[in-house]
């Protein structure tokens, strides 16, 4: 059975012991929402209502289960909604996996519609890895 990108990502992730992922859906992520709804019966989807949810509920996780928490949303605006929750999660030394969205690489520094420099954004809260 051949498999994509997206469904290699799920399946990855949960042969690692995630198996419950707090997120966001939307354009910059589509493949891997698509993805996730054939992964149903091995990763558990809870949809928030707020990107920034997302990462604060897969920080909770992290805290209260002793797991690592995951969480993802799309790119530009719903990336950086996951900072807080991130540093959250930072400020109290658990384990959170972020997964974002981003625009094709040959868009990037062309002022793409909602375009931010990811890398440089989650610098400090990902500095630990």
């Amino acid at each position: 059975m051949t498999i994509n990108v997206s469904e290699f990502v799920w399946k990855r992730l949960g042969e690692w012991g995630l198996n419950r992922v707090y997120g966001y859906p939307g354009d910059g992520v589509g493949g891997l929402d698509v993805a996730l709804e054939k992964a149903k019966d091995e990763m558990e989807y809870v949809q928030v209502r707020h990107e920034e949810m997302a990462a604060f509920m897969a920080s909770a996780h992290a805290k209260f289960t002793g797991q690592v928490g995951l969480c993802y949303a799309t790119s530009g605006p719903g990336a950086i909604h996951l900072l807080n929750g991130l540093y959250d999660a930072k400020m109290d030394h658990v384990p959170v996996v972020a997964i974002v969205g981003q625009q094709a690489r040959s868009g990037l520094g062309a002022s793409y519609q909602q375009e931010v420099d990811l890398q440089n954004l989650f610098k400090d809260v990902a500095s630990d890895y």
